[in-house]
């Protein structure tokens, strides 16, 4: 409970930290890396963003100015379906710069996303890209640790705890006039990077939802959380040991531990327990499995003689010539089911796989935070493995949609007799959709999560249980 001891102590702590200029110069530092990164993403963003609709109606203008065309030749030219960067993902870049942002969409084949900085990259792996995330996910922990490693330990080597103690100021009232402190500091260097953040989101040019107002506010509470999580750890350590050197020492390893060690570490096991197929080899599977199955463009193929026969029977015809429709426009709208099935089997486990990964990493949020913290960012942002996944996805029904439109045109429009001669007229072309691609809501975002939040937020309570308990205070009662 805040009392005047309380407040009395807060407001010595604040003064002390006002009056360092080591603790001042560090501040301002890392407010103009925090400002340069914010404004940097920014300006990738609205680059991104720009050439991301420049383009899609470059792509759009490009298929509407297609002549009369057979509609299979159509499908082989090919369509193009962009990602658009996520509204807040200036904030965090997440995984943008290491995967692809558009992908041609053609019959028969399902590519891989273009314009990647690595395609083969470690999609659990922390990235080296400035961005305001990462400054406040590694560098004000430091910060923290730099403020407060001696806040208790220094107060005993001092003798100062001692007269605290004597004067009736308790064990308690130190900690909570110190974590204020803390917490206080940590609310006036964060908040300004939210409020730049609301004002850049505000300003995109396409108008801020209720919803993104959502995902930023739970930004700010989940940083937050991570401030308490270090502030409470920098106490517990300064209590526990008696020396500052060796309060420092001991905080800075758990920093390198938990935010640059085990989270490589943890993707390692997670990939090497859970591996995925890298691209070349899953297109490859996909295509001996294809070859199995049936090959659209082979006349003589078992699979399509027994679809011919099949469509025979069903029409009640003796050959393909008799068909009120082109043999070949169904050939190649079964030959396209079949790639799709197919594809659609080795893409849900890879990302199965994936998700396997997640679940992995997600084990270890409750004794390392800054785990659980890199995840939800990311996903807040739509900057994560999952919603580009959720992109592929999309881009593919598309592909499939349009690819079947095209054979539906082929089988109706077009004559067997002199097939590959024949051309719809381009009119056609107007009625196909371009490609929308459809950001999901928060709900979808933060499926992945469940109570997976709740770990975290115990670890950091029981981090302030701990230090408000019994045996803390006679520790340290003993030691006075």
């Amino acid at each position: 409970m805040v009392n005047q001891k309380v407040l009395q102590i807060f407001r010595h702590e604040l003064a002390s930290k006002r009056k360092s200029p080591s603790l001042w110069i560090m501040l301002i530092m890392i407010q103009l890396l925090l400002g340069i990164a914010l404004y940097t993403g920014w300006q990738q963003y609205q680059h991104n963003l720009t050439t991301q609709v420049t383009t899609q109606a470059l792509v759009e203008q490009q298929w509407l100015a297609q002549p009369d065309r057979h509609p299979h030749r159509v499908a082989h030219f090919g369509h193009f379906a962009f990602r658009p960067p996520g509204a807040l993902s200036f904030f965090d870049l997440g995984v943008n710069a290491w995967v692809g942002h558009s992908i041609f969409l053609e019959a028969h084949k399902q590519n891989s996303a273009n314009f990647a900085s690595d395609q083969e990259a470690g999609s659990l792996l922390r990235f080296s890209e400035l961005s305001s995330a990462n400054i406040l996910l590694l560098i004000w922990p430091l910060l923290i640790i730099a403020m407060g490693f001696a806040s208790i330990c220094g107060e005993q080597k001092s003798g100062t705890l001692r007269q605290l103690v004597s004067l009736g100021v308790s064990f308690r009232h130190l900690i909570l006039g110190k974590s204020l402190t803390y917490i206080l500091v940590s609310l006036i260097f964060i908040l300004p990077v939210f409020i730049l953040t609301l004002i850049l989101a505000i300003n995109a040019g396409t108008g801020i939802s209720a919803e993104e107002l959502i995902r930023i506010g739970l930004l700010f509470g989940v940083y937050l959380l991570y401030c308490f999580f270090w502030i409470g750890l920098t106490l517990l350590v300064s209590s526990w040991l008696k020396e500052p050197k060796q309060a420092l020492i001991l905080l800075t390893s758990i920093w390198f531990i938990l935010t640059i060690l085990m989270p490589r570490m943890v993707a390692e096991f997670a990939h090497n327990q859970y591996p995925y197929e890298k691209r070349n080899d899953f297109e490859l599977a996909i295509k001996l499995e294809n070859s199995k199955v049936g090959n659209s463009h082979n006349p003589d193929d078992p699979y399509f003689n027994k679809f011919r026969a099949d469509t025979l029977a069903k029409y009640g015809v003796e050959s393909v010539e008799q068909l009120p429709v082109n043999y070949r426009g169904l050939v190649m709208q079964e030959g396209e089911r079949l790639t799709a099935q197919i594809y659609s089997k080795h893409y849900q486990k890879q990302v199965e796989q994936f998700s396997a990964q997640q679940d992995f990493v997600s084990m270890f949020y409750w004794v390392n935070p800054y785990l659980f913290v890199r995840d939800f960012s990311m996903a807040l942002t739509r900057a994560d493995t999952r919603h580009f996944f959720n992109f592929e996805e999309q881009a593919e029904i598309h592909r499939y949609a349009r690819t079947q439109k095209l054979n539906e045109l082929h089988t109706h429009k077009i004559h067997l007799h002199n097939d590959r001669e024949q051309r719809v007229d381009k009119s056609y072309w107007h009625s196909f959709e371009p490609f929308d691609y459809q950001a999901p809501n928060l709900s979808w975002s933060l499926s992945a999560f469940s109570f997976r939040w709740l770990p975290s937020l115990a670890f950091v309570l029981a981090l302030f249980l701990v230090l408000n308990s019994k045996g803390m205070q006679r520790r340290i009662y003993a030691t006075v």
